[in-house]
């Protein structure tokens, strides 16, 4: 199962699964040779205010400092681009294998549902999430998943969705 870095902490806390033998971490294989070959697949979050304060401006740019990601690190469940965080702060080894990842990796991409328009790459049910979870159940129709996954693109990207 491929699975987000905050998952390992709700298996810990909903199961009697052991991280590195009830579930643990391991490299997706590389695709392609070369320089490439090290790259890692991110999700990534934005961060949004609504005013536009003194204060909300420090936290903001305090939200960006190695002491925020290490406080962060410290409750694992994520990585971080922050070279200044090293993978020690983290608690557990999947969540430092994670970091290490992250920080050795000559090429960082975001993953394809975060740069497609909404309704084809994160809207549960619908577009590549309800197209996938039909392969799923039904893996030998790949051409006809590949042809359903470039109508819903098609479809988002002609209503900018």
């Amino acid at each position: 199962m491929f699975e987000a870095d905050f998952v390992s902490g709700v298996i810990l806390s909903s199961t009697k699964s052991k991280a590195g033998s009830g579930f643990n971490v391991a490299p997706f294989p590389t695709i392609t040779k070369g320089p490439d070959s090290t790259a890692v697949e991110i999700s990534g979050d934005l961060f949004v205010t609504f005013r536009d304060t003194p204060a909300i401006e420090a936290f903001v740019k305090f939200l960006a400092t190695p002491a925020a990601a290490n406080a962060w690190a410290a409750k694992g469940g994520f990585a971080t681009g922050n070279h200044r965080v090293k993978p020690s702060a983290f608690p557990t080894a999947i969540d430092k294998a994670d970091q290490t990842a992250v920080q050795t990796a000559k090429s960082v991409v975001f993953d394809m549902s975060d740069e497609q328009p909404a309704s084809f790459g994160s809207t549960t049910g619908q577009g590549e999430w309800g197209i996938f979870q039909t392969f799923l159940k039904n893996p030998a129709n790949v051409n006809g998943v590949a042809g359903q996954l470039e109508k819903a693109a098609a479809k988002a990207y002609k209503k900018g969705s």
